[in-house]
């Protein structure tokens, strides 16, 4: 057998067992170390405390751990090691030596080590031995901006000129914010203020993130590092809106024919301050309404609310207008139309119309040094029949509106409604014959059969 024969064949024949024995000194090892050494020591590093106050006195009387120097300690321990040889933090538990706590205060307690596996652990050593904590009762209180006490201070946010932000429609979210700490403090607390550090310059509604958030108690700041805020972020929209200064005028009708426009009157506001959006650019002027110059006499106010649109909102503060007709140099003066100074327009063919009135008594109205060289005939009263349906009745009489003027004179008019009676008839009236035959209704062939 050659020497690389013999080389190879020692090569299969020990590889197996080298495998065999490897597996064996292992076990033998492990079997050493738990027999020849049963027990280790080990440092488990950065294990909480647990700082509930469960099943203790203090517990009883309603106080928690409000703070604490340490949260983590690191601990040494013996034990056997087929029990702690894996042992992580979360195998260990670290509480509090709660014999001394019975009221709110500060303390200085011993921490206890033990296995949550229940384990026996020998020679432990804490690392620090004991934590200073605060004792307090815990309480909690809701500040929302339905009940006013969270709020945001608009100092900073400034607008362009023209622009206004209105404060009754700004939003914070979230909207309610919960505090928790101590009870004497919370107690203390009564409002939460967002505010900006910065100056912001706004001309379009936007949202803004508050950069400080402030407790009060009263007006006065309650700055405490012990009371927690359950909102991280706040959200704040500012609604920006369009100001402009809108004339107020009134409409003067009753003349179809006549222009009263120019009849002088006062109004108790003549404009007022209102917000919108873009389309408030368009709006030059309010209309407040209308007035009938028939209504109106020296000494007459007519009062208008102000009306809101959808294109803008009044935050004038001011609801109602005064329309008032003092007409310094206006007076009255009561006249008689006779039958042939009342006419009729627009009559239809198919009626004649008669003015069955001898006398029709009016009150004018217009400047002094006018009514007081005319007299009666300088006026007019005016039937417009188109404004009028007779129903087809071929006879009949009814009180129609006169409207009474004097054509030479575009500043005078007739206070109230002058009604003038009148008879009518048709021109060709039609006979009892043509009107039975009016009257006939066709006769349907029986079982829908065509004549």
């Amino acid at each position: 057998m050659t020497e690389e024969k013999k080389k190879n064949k020692f090569l299969r024949v020990d590889l197996p067992l080298l495998l065999i024995s490897l597996v064996l000194a292992v076990f033998f090892w492990f079997f050493l170390s738990l027999t020849a050494f049963p027990e280790i020591n080990m440092i488990i590093r950065d294990v909480p405390i647990d700082m509930s106050l469960e099943d203790s006195y203090a517990a009883v009387k309603g106080l928690s751990v409000i703070s604490s120097d340490t949260e983590q300690v690191n601990v040494s321990i013996n034990g056997f090691r087929y029990q702690i040889g894996s042992y992580t933090s979360e195998d260990i538990h670290v509480g509090l030596n709660l014999e001394t706590i019975r009221e709110s205060g500060s303390y200085t307690v011993p921490l206890i080590v033990t296995s949550v596996h229940g384990d026996t652990l020998s020679d432990v050593i804490v690392e620090p031995e004991t934590v200073h904590i605060e004792v307090d009762r815990f309480a909690t209180k809701t500040l929302s901006v339905e009940n006013g006490d969270l709020t945001v201070d608009l100092n900073n946010i400034r607008t362009g000129a023209g622009y206004i932000i209105d404060p009754e429609e700004v939003e914070i979210n979230p909207s309610e914010i919960t505090i928790s700490g101590p009870q004497d403090y919370i107690e203390q607390v009564t409002s939460c203020v967002l505010s900006f550090d910065s100056s912001v310059s706004l001309r379009e509604s936007s949202s803004l993130t508050p950069t400080t958030t402030t407790l009060y108690s009263g007006s006065n700041v309650f700055e405490t590092p012990r009371i927690d805020i359950d909102a991280e972020e706040f959200s704040v929209y500012v609604p920006v809106y369009m100001t402009k200064e809108l004339p107020l005028n009134i409409i003067i009708t009753g003349y179809n024919d006549i222009d009263f426009s120019g009849v002088p009157y006062q109004m108790s506001v003549d404009s007022i301050l209102v917000r919108g959006q873009d389309k408030l650019e368009d709006i030059d002027s309010i209309n407040l309404g209308y007035i009938d110059i028939r209504d109106v006499v020296p000494g007459s106010v007519f009062t208008f609310p102000i009306v809101e649109s959808s294109y803008y909102t009044n935050i004038s503060g001011i609801d109602t207008v005064d329309v008032m007709f003092d007409l310094e140099n206006y007076t009255t003066k009561r006249i008689t139309l006779k039958n042939t100074q009342i006419h009729t327009i627009n009559g239809s063919s198919a009626y004649d119309v008669t003015i069955e009135q001898d006398r029709l008594g009016v009150t004018v109205v217009g400047p002094a040094e006018i009514l007081d060289t005319i007299d009666s005939d300088s006026f007019v009263a005016q039937i417009n029949l188109a404004d009028y349906d007779y129903s087809n009745d071929a006879v009949g009489t009814r009180f129609l509106t006169a409207t009474v003027y004097a054509p030479n004179y575009r500043s005078i008019w007739a206070y109230g409604t002058s009604q003038v009676l009148v008879s009518y008839a048709m021109t060709n009236p039609p006979t009892a014959a043509q009107q039975n035959r009016e009257g006939e209704q066709p006769q349907q062939p029986e079982n829908g059969a065509e004549e």
